[in-house]
C-alpha cells in the first residue's frame, strides 16, 4: 500500500532530530493526543501514582528524572519538537499549570489495553485512558464556551477533529500474560485484547478523531529483562540471542493489529490511519547496532515501516 506523505515526513523528522543540519518539514497537526505505556509516557504515572522514577531517568537531555521511563527523550518528545510543539503534558498531572494548547498525553507507564487487575502495574487501561481523554474534551468545551481565556491553554474546538491520535500500546498485555500463560495460550489472548483496542479508537471516532497513528509492538524478546528472566536456557534463543517466543507473539499480535487497522479504514474511509513498524525499526537498530554510524542510517528502514491506508 502507499506510505501517506504525512508519515514519511514524521518519520524523516525523527531521524533527522538526531543531526546537526535541520531539515524543514511541513508535518503538522494543531494538536497531539496520545494514549499508550512507558513508551510514551511522559509524566502520567508519576503524577497518578506517585510512582518513583528515579537516575539514570532523564539524565541526558533534562539532567534530572522527569516522568519518562528512558534517560532521555521518548519517540512522542521529538515528533512534538519536529512539529515545533512543546511536549505534551500528561493529563494526569495538575501542579504547575499545564498547557493542554497543543494535546495532551493520556499514557501512563504500565498500562495495557485490557481492563486493569489487582496485579497490574497501572489502573490506566487503554479504556480508562479514552475515558479520560472523553471527559477532558467534554470540560474544554465547556470551559471555551465561557469566553476566550481559556484558549490560552486549552485546545480549540476544530482541534479535536483536525488533531492526531497516537497509540502505542499491547506490549505489557503481551508481558503480562507470558508470566501465567503459554506461548499458545498467549496467542489465544490477542483477539480479545484487539476487540478491546478497536473498541477504543471506535470510540475516539465518534467523539471526532479523524487522524490515527497506530504503533505496533517491538520485539519484546530483545529486552534485556525477558532475556534475563526467559533466555537462561540458550535453546530458547534467536541467532540474536532474543528470547524466540516473545518475539514470535509480537510477530502475530503485530499482524492481527495491522488485520484490524486495515479493516477499520475500510469501515471509516474519511479516516486517515497510519500503521508503524516498531517492530521491524527496533529489530533492524539491534540486528545492526555495530554497524551504525548515525541516526541517518536508519532513515531507509523507517521509511518502509508506516503504511497508510
Amino acid at each position: 500500500m502507499a506510505l501517506k506523505f504525512s508519515a514519511i515526513q514524521t518519520l524523516l523528522a525523527f531521524i533527522f532530530s538526531f543531526l546537526p543540519i535541520v531539515i524543514p518539514l511541513k508535518f503538522s497537526y494543531p494538536a497531539v493526543f496520545n494514549f499508550g505505556d512507558s513508551n510514551s509516557d511522559t509524566g502520567g504515572l508519576v503524577a497518578g501514582l506517585a510512582f518513583p522514577v528515579g537516575p539514570p531517568n532523564g539524565e541526558t537531555y533534562f539532567q534530572q528524572p522527569y516522568g519518562r521511563f528512558c534517560d532521555g527523550r521518548l519517540i512522542i518528545d521529538f515528533l512534538m519538537d519536529a512539529m515545533g510543539r512543546p511536549f505534551l503534558n500528561p493529563y494526569l498531572d495538575s501542579v504547575g499549570a499545564p498547557d493542554f494548547q497543543k494535546g495532551c498525553n493520556f499514557a501512563a507507564g504500565g498500562s495495557t489495553i485490557l481492563p486493569a487487575n489487582a496485579a497490574s502495574t497501572s489502573p490506566f487501561s487503554f479504556g480508562v485512558q479514552v475515558a479520560q481523554f472523553v471527559r477532558f474534551k467534554d470540560r474544554v468545551l465547556k470551559l471555551l464556551a465561557k469566553g476566550k481565556k481559556s484558549q490560552k491553554y486549552l485546545p480549540l474546538e476544530d482541534y479535536f477533529n483536525q488533531g492526531l491520535y497516537m497509540f502505542d500500546m499491547g506490549q505489557n498485555d503481551i508481558d503480562g500474560a507470558f508470566n501465567s500463560k503459554s506461548e499458545d495460550q498467549v496467542m489465544a489472548s490477542f483477539p480479545a485484547i484487539l476487540s478491546e483496542f478497536e473498541a477504543g479508537i471506535k470510540r475516539l471516532y465518534t467523539e471526532g478523531a479523524r487522524n490515527f497513528w497506530v504503533h505496533n509492538t517491538g520485539p519484546l524478546g530483545c529486552l534485556p529483562r525477558i532475556i534475563a528472566t526467559f533466555g537462561t536456557n540458550p535453546s530458547k534463543l534467536d541467532q540474536l540471542q532474543c528470547v524466540d517466543s516473545h518475539n514470535r507473539a509480537a510477530n502475530v499480535f503485530n499482524s492481527q493489529l495491522h488485520d484490524l487497522c486495515t479493516k477499520f479504514q475500510g469501515q471509516f474511509p474519511d479516516a486517515n490511519l497510519t500503521y508503524v513498524d516498531i517492530f521491524s525499526i527496533k529489530l533492524k537498530l539491534i540486528s545492526n547496532f555495530s554497524q551504525i554510524q548515525t541516526a541517518a542510517s536508519g532513515l531507509l528502514w523507517i521509511w518502509r515501516t508506516a503504511t497508510k491506508f
